[in-house]
């Protein structure tokens, strides 16, 4: 089985599609039978949410590659992502196009990590405690996507920067 390696590559800011398509050109280029071992990626999105759908589709894919379950791929992934990107484009950045939404993925033959930074002021995950059985949870417009994030990922962290927020998601292969 042959393995593939890719190097960091970054984007303009505000233009994903050159990474996107970047993305698909690897894939494109890689066997049927290989596994990728290590891939690491970068877009940088405006604050517009028809831009989650491309970039999730890319880390599926690159997930794909690399030997994660159909599951996996099928559901964690793709949900907690756009969760992520949602919340960053909405809530963090307040839907404003002019600011922007960094997307790293670091995806190895053990694990996928993805961190996503607003320019937002962040906030307290660990007062973000909601869940289904709450009598109020189906009225609330928060909490249900950093719910969905801890239920679909291994791990789910946050931290707050100087210039932003950064969210940071980690699931591991098996």
């Amino acid at each position: 089985m042959a393995t593939r390696r890719n190097p960091r590559v970054s984007t303009a800011r505000g233009d994903a599609r050159g990474e996107t398509a970047l993305s698909r050109a690897f894939l494109a280029g890689v066997a049927a039978d290989a596994v990728v071992t290590h891939v690491s990626r970068r877009w940088v999105l405006s604050s517009e949410v028809h831009g989650i759908a491309p970039v999730v589709d890319d880390v599926v894919s690159l997930c794909r590659a690399a030997g994660f379950s159909a599951k996996l791929c099928r559901l964690n992934v793709p949900v907690a992502l756009t969760e992520a990107l949602a919340n960053a484009m909405l809530r963090g950045n307040g839907s404003d196009a002019r600011r922007s939404v960094v997307v790293v993925v670091e995806l190895n033959a053990d694990r996928l990590l993805v961190e996503v930074t607003d320019e937002g002021q962040g906030f307290d995950l660990v007062n973000v405690q909601q869940c289904p059985s709450e009598a109020d949870w189906l009225e609330r417009e928060d909490g249900r996507g950093v719910f969905l994030m801890r239920q679909l990922m291994d791990q789910v962290e946050n931290q707050c920067l100087d210039t932003g927020h950064l969210l940071r998601l980690i699931l591991h292969k098996a």
